[in-house]
């Protein structure tokens, strides 16, 4: 019988689907834990052996069920492609003598306040901060950080909760309404914190770290203020040999400071000219399909490698070819129903378009909600240099219409 490779929970995008294909070229067969197997539309069109379980705070629960799937067939490794499962799956890993990051050093990273404050400790760039935990509270931050300040959950991912708040009534009303919340999309409760922030108006960018190597930048781009979707990447960013040592330095410096050697990283950070700010480390590959705009611009799948890794095999970061790849998401403005689609076709035709992809189907509602949710679709371009393949990506996207009616 072949090895297992257990995940808990999953994506519900293509990673999770792409994960379980990268375990199975590897000969290992993969088992997916998971609450509600439903949310995982590819676990069955894929035939993935599941296991119904709760995988929310039931560390001993789940420990036991491994334990009892390791009786039977050889446990491999044990991960998650979900940002709210990774800190549990490290956890599990380390429990079974299995490859993993530090849980602590994903405990730090999640926590984007404890994470700050491990990062000014040590010296590294950040935005000026305060954690508040009232409403009141998030006002008199104001007295320390100039508006307008940023606002943002603690905890969380896909800019869920994040915004530009201009002035002292926003701050107040919109900390307010963060505070409210008092369990995430996936049942599990959260601090009632609040991080009120600098606002950096420089370029944001992200670095694609694989233990300590980067493997390279990635330009962002997101959505108008106040609110902070990303609407597009472009891979690789290029700096010069000169801002690439410099970054290496930085970087470096800030994942000792949370402690973080093991696996895929994705580090947010804004850069103009000498200045450097970290947004977030994220313990975990990239979101917004920029694993498959890196395999597409250097051949390197870095699923594939983090499934090696998760495995106890070695990882090959090699680049084969040396291109470039861009995508761009294709986000209504309204809420309503989505009644017809135009240019889909024509779009997938150009020169140079990887892929055009919808999420939703005709007769599917859509709701906005100012975050990663408002994403409908994308489109993916590879080209020689990054100008040609950011002008077929955005032509592709300027294409595609997607017209929603008021319900």
């Amino acid at each position: 019988m072949e090895p297992c490779i257990v995940f808990i929970e999953s994506n519900t995008s293509g990673t999770g689907k792409q994960f379980v294909s990268a375990a199975r070229s590897l000969g290992l067969q993969p088992v997916l834990f998971a609450e509600d197997p439903s949310r995982y539309s590819y676990a069955q069109q894929e035939a993935v052996q599941i296991v119904q379980h709760s995988c929310v705070d039931n560390l001993d629960g789940l420990e036991r069920s491994i334990a009892r799937l390791a009786g039977e067939r050889k446990l491999a490794g044990i991960y998650s492609s979900s940002e709210y499962f990774i800190e549990t799956a490290a956890q599990l890993a380390q429990h079974f003598g299995l490859p993993g990051p530090a849980p602590a050093a994903v405990r730090i990273c999640r926590n984007k306040w404890e994470q700050r404050r491990r990062l000014q400790q040590a010296g590294v760039g950040v935005p000026a901060f305060i954690c508040v935990n009232t409403a009141q509270q998030a006002v008199e931050a104001l007295d320390s950080i100039t508006l307008p300040v940023v606002l943002k959950p603690t905890y969380g991912t896909g800019s869920i909760g994040v915004r530009l708040c201009r002035s002292a009534d926003e701050v107040r009303c919109h900390a307010a309404a963060l505070l409210a919340v008092h369990t995430n999309e996936r049942g599990m409760p959260v601090p009632q914190e609040v991080l009120v922030e600098e606002y950096l108006t420089w370029p944001e960018f992200s670095a694609e770290v694989f233990g300590t190597t980067v493997v390279g930048f990635t330009r962002k781009h997101v959505s108008r203020e106040p609110y902070f979707v990303e609407t597009g990447h472009d891979f690789p960013a290029l700096f010069t040999a000169d801002m690439r040592d410099k970054l290496s330095v930085a970087l470096t410096c800030a994942m000792r400071a949370v402690g973080m050697d093991w696996g895929p990283m994705h580090i947010e950070f804004r850069c103009a000219e000498d200045r450097f700010a970290v947004m977030e480390i994220n313990p975990r590959l990239a979101g917004g399909f920029i694993p498959e705009l890196l395999r597409l611009a250097t051949g390197i799948d870095v699923i594939s490698e983090t499934i090696k890794l998760v495995a106890g095999l070695q990882p090959d970061l090699t680049p084969s070819t040396a291109g470039h790849a861009s995508i761009r998401f294709i986000c209504p403005q309204s809420d309503g129903t989505i009644t017809r689609v135009k240019g889909l076709e024509q779009a997938t035709a150009l020169d140079g378009i990887a892929s055009a992809l919808l999420y939703r189907q005709i007769g599917d509602s859509f709701a906005v909600h100012h975050d990663f949710r408002d994403r409908v679709g994308h489109v993916v371009s590879v080209a020689d240099c990054e100008h040609a393949a950011v002008q077929v990506a955005e032509s592709a996207r300027n294409m595609i219409e997607i017209h929603v009616a008021p319900q």
